[in-house]
């Protein structure tokens, strides 16, 4: 009888300076306007073909995830027009850059000076048919707002440099 070898693999380590980010990330998150499922449709439709849903950036078939082009920390919104398709490697590479940060980066996946144009271009051409407009975070407050989301991004500093003088990260 042939015996199953599973892999084995340890939960996600959450590092502190990952969570920080992530509260930030929240906050901006609670600005940005959010589609519904069922408005991925079309979504899926533009980037469909042969059957498959293909990453918008290097066109694998079967991406698995989705991606801002106008990334969330930047101000991105969960919309049609902003969302993507893209495969686990293009998504991780990428991280929280547009195309073109991720482009010029030192990043190994990132997409290939070559074929850069077209991806642009096609990208144009869907966030046109949804006619999405990417503003910048700060854009999306009023002053009030702004000023309390800098003493937030204050309170952060201060409590990462705490926990940097106590030796409780690295």
């Amino acid at each position: 009888m042939k015996q199953t070898v599973r892999k084995r693999k340890l939960p996600t380590k959450t590092y502190v300076g990952f969570g920080l980010s992530m509260l930030d990330r929240a906050v901006k998150e609670s600005f940005a306007i959010r589609c519904r499922v069922i408005d991925l449709d079309e979504v899926e439709r533009f980037f469909s073909s042969d059957g498959h849903l293909h990453c918008a950036y290097c066109d694998v078939a079967d991406a698995e995830r989705w991606d801002h082009l106008h990334p969330v920390s930047q101000g991105g919104d969960t919309v049609p027009g902003n969302l993507v398709p893209a495969c686990r490697r293009c998504d991780d590479s990428k991280q929280d850059r547009t195309i073109e940060e991720w482009a010029l980066s030192m990043s190994t996946h990132r997409p290939q000076q070559e074929k850069l144009a077209a991806i642009q271009e096609r990208l144009k051409s869907y966030r046109e048919r949804f006619a999405y407009h990417p503003r910048q975070f700060e854009q999306k407050l009023n002053a009030q707002q702004r000023v309390a989301y800098e003493r937030f991004r204050e309170k952060l500093h201060e409590l990462r440099e705490l926990l940097r003088e106590h030796s409780l990260v690295k």
